[in-house]
């Protein structure tokens, strides 16, 4: 309209064209304090042993938001994990990503074979705290057709969006309207970039050890892709839980 106004002399120049977009500082996720995870807890207390109409609410939400916490891992992929994901024997009991969550139109709620990408598939190692909900869960587990860790009721899988509701409503009045289920996830990540950077921050007074003539040793092949990810599983299960025997109260 205001370009046809120009071209009829009606107005000297659009106005459109003489204005600069809107920019907008894009809001970066903040990770969770200590502090903040206790809030949590006692808000997930609260709501479990809140009187409602209707079966009493189960420990389904502090058990999914920990293995969120242990893992990582997003809602669907936590919702996903069926019993034969999970490894609770050995030195190294462990959980294994490898679905996710979907409800569509049409097709209902149901389990995709691959999580958001085929490199979100993996194995992870469980810290103590982890491996004592599922084995919990495990104890007191009704059959059900999916063998999934959180069924419904019903025994089907649960949806997405009713966990995220439930946790707005666990959030409520607590102070952490901020709080998102990537929030957890982004918790995880900012705690074990932390203690990278401690454990791998150069010394003062420590030097490189000298190379000897011909050694075939170089920073790219001192280690191969395999020993990084056990190292890297390693240190998120050291860092969750040092990080959980404080929030555990332990």
């Amino acid at each position: 309209m205001l370009g046809m106004a120009v071209r009829y002399d009606a107005i000297a120049v659009n106005p459109d064209q003489q204005t600069s977009r809107i920019h907008r500082e894009k809001s970066e996720t903040r990770s969770l304090t200590l502090e903040d995870l206790n809030t949590v807890r006692e808000a997930l207390r609260a709501w479990t042993a809140k009187q409602r109409p209707g079966p009493k609410a189960s420990s389904d939400m502090s058990d999914i938001i920990d293995l969120m916490l242990a893992t990582g891992g997003r809602i669907g992929e936590i919702l996903a994990v069926r019993w034969a994901d999970v490894e609770l024997g050995g030195t190294r009991p462990n959980l294994t990503i490898s679905g996710t969550i979907k409800t569509e139109s049409g097709k209902g709620t149901y389990r995709k074979s691959s999580p958001k990408s085929d490199a979100s598939v993996r194995t992870v190692v469980l810290p103590d705290f982890a491996v004592a909900v599922l084995r919990r869960r495990q104890g007191a587990a009704k059959e059900n057709p999916n063998d999934a860790v959180f069924p419904t009721r019903n025994g089907t899988w649960q949806q997405v969006n009713n966990v995220e509701r439930r946790w707005r409503q666990i959030r409520k009045d607590t102070g952490l309207d901020w709080v998102t289920p990537h929030t957890f996830r982004k918790t995880v990540a900012t705690l074990i970039s932390e203690r990278v950077d401690a454990e791998t921050a150069p010394s003062n007074s420590a030097t490189p050890p000298p190379q000897s003539p011909g050694s075939s040793t170089s920073p790219s092949r001192r280690s191969r892709p395999t020993s990084r990810t056990c190292s890297k599983n390693w240190l998120a299960v050291r860092t969750i839980e040092g990080a959980a025997r404080e929030y555990l109260g332990e």
